[in-house]
């Protein structure tokens, strides 16, 4: 059995996300959630230092992993929704694998690399978490996703699904001053690869998001797209659900990216494109929430963390921990039915 890492204060001990048991990507039990840091920041236009995300996600993981008892205390907590207990189960599910060594200066040894290290996680069943690392993570992550699916289960046809939660498209054929490969473009280059299956954006934000050409190409490709204002006209549930079961259909397995800049630059402003106009904090956990039920998510990252340029003793990157853990709670804890409706109703109104 594997031990949980524990502490009596969440400011000491091991800085592993949540607290999780460090382990080797080959030691990985199946069915497992890995998570795997990706400090690079050498492709973004704009403020840089996201190399430094990861580090500041786990750090403030570790308020929630002793505000939510997860060093394993056994008395769990009360979902009011549902009615279930959630608690730390005895053998652990989630693990923490640590950071790729990425070469910040050669893009195609990092892409590599990225992809190597998802690979390998993916090959043992279990599911990658990314933490980056500025938004070109996605794409080496996919490719990893890829390779992985077929290492395990033999296929190469395989088909991934991609939903992108973001303020921006990330669709340039070479983003100014970036390249082909960076924070930008990533979305195009999953698009060209054989292994792409449907995708699509949610969260997008602003008046200017899309040249009309890349409009065109996206439109007749099928992909679909919820901006700001249609998921508040429709509700948050509703289209992230309709957008999760679009890039599931025919899909071996889901990658679903998480740029912090989806969120209102007032939640989340240490980043580089500060949003002013994007999701309030409580509408994109709702929307990751749902993602969490969907079972064909196979791979998910969170990205655009910046610590030096975040207020308020690190409001983005415990908000982003905030999303991960929202995101892969069913999946690394324990729901026991114990309250019904008529009870909670007693005291929730």
């Amino acid at each position: 059995m594997v031990q949980q890492n524990k502490s009596a204060h969440y400011y000491a001990g091991l800085v592993t996300f949540l607290r999780a048991p460090q382990c080797m990507p080959e030691n990985l039990p199946e069915g497992a959630v890995a998570v795997l840091g990706v400090p690079l920041d050498s492709w973004a236009y704009g403020r840089n230092g996201q190399r430094h995300g990861p580090r500041a996600i786990r750090e403030h993981s570790l308020w929630l992993a002793g505000y939510y008892a997860m060093q394993g205390n056994g008395a769990g907590y009360l979902n009011p929704g549902s009615g279930d207990v959630w608690t730390l189960p005895e053998e652990p599910r989630l693990f923490d694998v640590g950071d790729v060594e990425v070469p910040q200066t050669d893009v195609e040894a990092a892409t590599a690399t990225i992809a190597d290290s998802v690979a390998r996680i993916v090959e043992r069943g279990a599911m990658p978490v990314m933490l980056g690392g500025d938004h070109y993570v996605p794409y080496p992550s996919f490719l990893g996703l890829v390779e992985g699916l077929r290492r395990r289960t033999g296929k190469q046809d395989v088909r991934v699904g991609v939903l992108n939660i973001d303020a921006h498209f990330d669709f340039w054929e070479d983003a100014p001053g970036a390249g082909r490969y960076s924070s930008g473009t990533w979305a195009r280059r999953i698009s060209e690869h054989p292994a792409a299956g449907r995708m699509a954006w949610w969260g997008l934000s602003g008046m200017h998001m899309l040249e009309p050409g890349a409009f065109c190409e996206l439109r007749d490709a099928g992909y679909v797209a919820y901006t700001l204002d249609s998921i508040r006209r429709r509700g948050v549930e509703e289209t992230m659900r309709e957008a999760l079961e679009a890039v599931s259909e025919d899909a071996d397995a889901v990658y679903v990216t998480f740029d912090i800049d989806v969120t209102d630059g007032a939640y989340a402003p240490g980043t580089t494109a500060i949003s002013v106009d994007g999701l309030t904090s409580g509408e994109a956990l709702e929307g990751i929430s749902v993602v969490s039920s969907f079972d064909s998510v196979q791979a998910l990252d969170v990205s655009e963390v910046i610590p030096q340029y975040d207020v308020g003793g690190g409001r983005t990157a415990r908000f982003a921990a905030h999303v991960a853990l929202t995101a892969i709670a069913p999946r690394i804890l324990e729901r026991t039915p114990r309250f019904a409706q008529e009870d909670l109703g007693k005291l929730f109104r």
